[in-house]
């Protein structure tokens, strides 16, 4: 079947799909096909199909409507990923529809735990599943695309509990402590455990209560002495099953901080459990759509023709920045120096002054009367200033590393040069260590930059345990100690949200 054949294109999106894992049956809304004789059609959609158990199975329904009494198809359904790509597609010819009519024996069927487990990130990125439903008139053609899009999502709750664990002891390797749940409205869970497996690790030990159980997400805390909620695990569950969730906290850190967690020697833990209501929310309306793609093509060809002409005269052209680079490499007409330790690069006053507004100060104020325009530089070393006058000259950044991009952060600050500063920050968190995140953390303080600054707090939350004891971070409480208590504040809040 061709692809350039015209057609009508459903797309429906549906959010928080990952809680239809259990779910009998969903529909979308029902939508007109205008350029199929005015027919009215609804995807049926089943996480778990009756028929075929352990498959996901997408069907196509004709709804009532003014169309022609018998219409044949041909169409195609497919999954797709978040970037529009086909990941499971099924094609159906010839087939035969009524009013009223659903073809049961003619599916998209797609195994459940390629899904929701194997390959959930592409096939829900962000929690949203995508399905495309392409038809075509067999008997006729259409003489013009038509498309109709919409997005629905699958209503959630969230429920929390209370549990607590009295006279907790030493937590020796595959003691089990039963979590007594003091408070909940609704009885999800028949019972949750407290467990010390091998490498000081803890886990919960969860049971679902089969009467109520919905696929589900949960977060669990720690409340310690002041009431506070820490989050130490988080996970997802689709059937009601024993589940074990690892917890991020090691059992050394629990009790060698029971002061905080134990107060008169009762481990409280709180669980929140966000699952759907079975019910759908239409967050957008339908919206249809004809595509011109004639026209456009016509379009887009004559402008290809115009771009190509343009680029086969333009071929032996330089550029502007060949032209500026040309001058600094051959150093031509240069008329001011940048002098460091080691080395000396001549420079142009104007490329200067335009790409620096420090430079420009320099060169307009302070050294307007002088004949020697050398400006000395006793703070960067060669490499750096190298580096800051290739990029002034052509925005280039070479073989950029940690330090590098560091000294260059520095020098780009100094000059007043902002693209290249906001390039190193960039650069920056993308490296950042455990050996230089406290580096990082002080750098970005001493220059105010927010950006860098909340990149390496947000490392340090999800790093907390090895940051927070290392030498680096003793080293940065001694000598910045107002700093590392506005970072410890941020860990705490972000922990406790």
């Amino acid at each position: 079947m061709s692809e350039n054949r015209k057609c009508f294109t459903f797309i429906w999106k549906i959010k928080n799909f990952n809680f239809c894992s259990s779910n009998s049956g969903i529909h979308s809304p029902v939508f007109f096909a205008h350029v199929l004789g005015g027919t009215n059609w609804t995807v049926y959609l089943y996480s778990d199909d009756k028929d075929l158990p352990g498959c996901l199975s997408c069907y196509i329904r004709r709804q009532n409507d003014s169309g022609p009494q018998l219409l044949q198809l041909d169409y195609e359904l497919s999954l797709l990923a978040g970037n529009g790509s086909v990941l499971y597609s099924e094609i159906f010819l010839k087939k035969l529809y009524m009013t009223f009519n659903t073809d049961w024996k003619t599916a998209l069927h797609v195994n459940k735990d390629e899904v929701f487990l194997h390959k959930k990130d592409l096939f829900m990125p962000d929690d949203t599943l995508t399905i495309r439903c392409r038809m075509w008139n067999s008997q006729d053609s259409i003489s013009q695309s038509e498309s109709c899009f919409v997005e629905t999502s699958i209503k959630t709750q969230c429920k929390s509990f209370v549990g607590t664990i009295t006279k907790l002891r030493c937590l020796g390797p595959g003691e089990i402590y039963p979590i007594c749940i003091i408070s909940s409205k609704e009885n999800f869970l028949s019972s949750m455990k407290l467990c010390a497996v091998a490498d000081d690790k803890l886990v919960i030990k969860m049971f679902a209560n089969q009467k109520f159980f919905r696929p589900y997400r949960y977060k669990i805390f720690l409340r310690d002495i002041y009431g506070n909620k820490v989050k130490y695990g988080q996970g997802e569950c689709h059937d009601s099953k024993l589940h074990c969730f690892p917890l991020t906290l090691s059992k050394e850190h629990l009790m060698e901080n029971k002061r905080y967690y134990f107060p008169k020697n009762i481990l409280t833990i709180e669980c929140e459990i966000i699952f759907s209501t079975g019910k759908l929310i239409k967050n957008v309306e339908l919206e249809y759509g004809f595509d011109f793609q004639d026209t456009q093509e016509c379009i887009s060809n004559a402008l290809k023709t115009n771009l190509s002409s343009e680029e086969s005269h333009s071929e032996s052209f330089t550029t502007l920045k060949d032209d500026l680079n040309s001058l600094f490499k051959d150093g031509v007409l240069c008329d001011t120096e940048l002098k460091t330790a080691t080395e000396t690069f001549p420079a142009h006053i104007a490329v200067l002054s335009a790409r620096s507004s420090v430079f420009k100060s320099v060169f307009t104020n302070d050294m307007k009367k002088k004949t020697n325009k050398c400006v000395v530089i006793n703070d960067l070393d060669a490499d750096t200033v190298h580096r800051m006058l290739l990029y002034m000259y052509n925005d280039r950044l070479d073989d950029l590393e940690y330090e590098s991009a560091k000294n260059l952060y520095f020098a780009a600050h100094k000059y007043n040069i902002v693209p290249l500063k906001h390039k190193c920050s960039n650069f920056l968190k993308q490296y950042i260590l455990l050996k230089n995140c406290c580096d990082v953390l002080f750098l970005a303080d001493k220059h105010q930059d927010e950006d860098l600054k909340n990149a390496v707090q947000d490392y340090i939350t999800k790093n907390d345990k090895v940051v927070l004891f290392s030498d680096e971070w003793k080293n940065l409480e001694k000598n910045h100690p107002q700093l590392t208590i506005e970072v410890l504040r941020d860990v705490c809040m972000k922990k406790r949200s």
